[in-house]
């Protein structure tokens, strides 16, 4: 069950595309609440397009000519914890060695990741596969994964410059690292192998900060 749902996403639907459209629009605001409710008392995978219309009290055409799919949906409902999220993280990278090494800076954006996985990760993977059945090629094309992925990337290159680092290719490792912070993955650890949010950052911080050092 979801918890949490407040916020707004990355990647805004066509038509309402910013909190302010969705002022003007008061249909929106009422599918945003609809959708925000179901979530909640039902979980992503029990709601429908037709009972998100049917909870707001709009017909099915009205709500698919504001959103295409519930992905969408969720994008909105994302959209501002997902901003303010990536807007910190952005913020560690400015970060220099005298303020936190450049590994413990990698370590605390690791757990920042995780710590956001644990509150989104439904929404998050709900998001990822209603974007990737759009037939992009994965979910790196979604604009939250792509930042995400340049953050990582920035960080990885100040550790590879440093003298304590293997020799890397920041880029590779970056994806790398994105492919195992993936909310499916997440999930599936969770719910199929029954780690808990601690064991899982554990197991990612010896694979992408431990096994990062020289021995």
């Amino acid at each position: 069950m979801m918890t949490k749902i407040n916020g707004d996403a990355n990647s805004p639907p066509k038509q309402a595309n910013s909190s302010q459209e969705a002022a003007k629009d008061p249909y929106v605001e009422r599918i945003l609440d609809a959708a925000r409710q179901l979530f909640l008392e039902n979980g992503l995978e029990a709601v429908s397009m037709h009972r998100i219309a049917k909870k707001a009290g709009i017909g099915q055409a009205s709500l698919y000519r504001r959103f295409t799919d519930i992905g969408e949906i969720c994008s909105v409902l994302l959209r501002d914890n997902s901003e303010r999220f990536l807007n910190g993280m952005e913020q560690e990278i400015q970060l220099t060695s005298e303020d936190l090494p450049a590994f413990e800076r990698l370590q605390s954006s690791i757990e920042r990741v995780v710590d956001f996985l644990e509150q989104h990760a439904e929404l998050l993977n709900l998001i990822k596969t209603e974007f990737t059945g759009k037939k992009q090629l994965t979910q790196f094309e979604h604009p939250f994964f792509q930042r995400l992925n340049v953050i990582l990337f920035q960080l990885l290159q100040q550790v590879a410059a440093r003298a304590e680092s293997i020799p890397i290719d920041p880029q590779f490792v970056a994806t790398a690292l994105v492919s195992v912070l993936s909310p499916d993955l997440y999930l599936f650890q969770k719910k199929v192998h029954g780690r808990s949010k601690e064991q899982i950052t554990k197991g990612i911080i010896t694979l992408f900060v431990t096994g990062l050092r020289n021995p």
